[in-house]
């Protein structure tokens, strides 16, 4: 017997055993800044973009079907667009626009999503593995121009953002971006559940399987793929912003380097493509191997990790959410209940 059972068509996510373990990893994750080191806090709080990174390109590319490899000029612009607002005259802004973090953090999402918004129906008119090179020219492109305009974003130096939550000498400017961080992660995860979950997933998954039948039935394709589009960028322009306020230092060569979209992908992959929990458990496990590996395998771990995620793909191309499911999940129907 199973550990968990569920009917057909119905979601994990409602089972309460399910909620009470995600509610006991939440109240762990709360004390994490305060009961372990700073170099381990990070090492979590770089997990938790990993979740919002993972959750939201499969909410493009899972879910609607639209392979993007530009996911880290999102994730870059986001957290250049909220330090210029919190330290406008590194970048030669008036100090006029200044703004608190929180805001700037917001701001900086929005100024992701509204790139995403624009650019939308221009690239959107490229289909398969054209999108995906249309994307990947697109975050090449940006991240050339922000690393010439060397008095926007510092170049090769960087830019050093000014920002102190620190509450006391016992919380640290670092502990509150994790629970920043925290809880925009949980914020990304119930928004996306609920989108996938309701009528807009259901547009977009009708696209993913074939978008020419369900134009004929009255689907507007761009519609569904521009609003997954634009909350994708959202949600990574969001995990830029605060992951650059918590190291307090962006540099475009980093922060907006396509090793952001790969992690993504993998992410994504090693999970579960298309499933709500793969990219919660893919982040999981992806920083595991990312750290873990170096430590055993020393210079061979990225060949190691990079023959496990091919191993995945071939062997289990549903992840390790596809591996759960079936030995830990059972589904009962009517049928079953009377035979038993």
């Amino acid at each position: 017997m199973a550990l968990l059972e569920k009917a057909p068509g119905e979601t994990l996510a409602t089972d309460r055993r399910v909620l009470g373990a995600a509610a006991l990893v939440v109240l762990w994750l709360l004390t994490v800044p305060f009961t372990t080191t700073d170099s381990l806090t990070g090492l979590v709080l770089t997990g938790l973009v990993f979740v919002m990174l993972g959750v939201s390109w499969n909410l493009l590319a899972g879910y609607a079907g639209q392979i993007s490899l530009g996911h880290a000029a999102f994730f870059g612009m986001g957290a250049f667009v909220s330090a210029w607002l919190t330290t406008p005259s590194a970048a030669g802004f008036p100090a006029s626009i200044q703004l608190p973090i929180i805001p700037a953090l917001v701001v900086g999402a929005l100024a992701s999503a509204l790139i995403a918004l624009v650019i939308g129906p221009i690239i959107f008119r490229l289909t398969g593995h054209y999108f995906a090179i249309g994307t990947l020219a697109l975050a090449a492109v940006i991240e050339l121009i922000m690393l010439d305009r060397r008095d926007l974003t510092g170049g090769a130096t960087g830019y050093y953002v000014q920002g102190d939550l620190s509450l006391s000498e016992t919380v640290s400017h670092g502990d509150v971006m994790f629970l920043l961080t925290l809880v925009a992660t949980i914020v990304t995860v119930v928004v996306t559940y609920l989108i996938v979950r309701g009528p807009t997933g259901l547009g977009m998954k009708a696209i993913h399987d074939d978008e020419d039948a369900a134009s004929s039935l009255g689907v507007n394709p761009l519609k569904y793929k521009m609003y997954a589009f634009v909350v994708s960028s959202f949600f990574a322009g969001l995990a830029g912003a605060l992951y650059g306020h918590y190291t307090l230092y962006l540099n475009p060569q980093s922060t907006l380097a396509v090793t952001w979209t790969i992690d993504s992908l993998v992410i994504v992959i090693l999970g579960g493509m298309g499933t709500f929990a793969g990219p919660i458990l893919g982040s999981g496990l992806f920083l595991l191997l990312d750290n873990g590996l170096s430590a055993v395998v020393g210079g061979f771990s990225s060949a190691v990790e990079g023959i496990l995620i091919i191993l995945f793909i071939i062997f289990l191309p549903k992840g390790l959410y596809g591996i759960l499911k079936e030995y830990l999940v059972e589904e009962t129907g009517e049928t079953d209940t009377a035979h038993d």
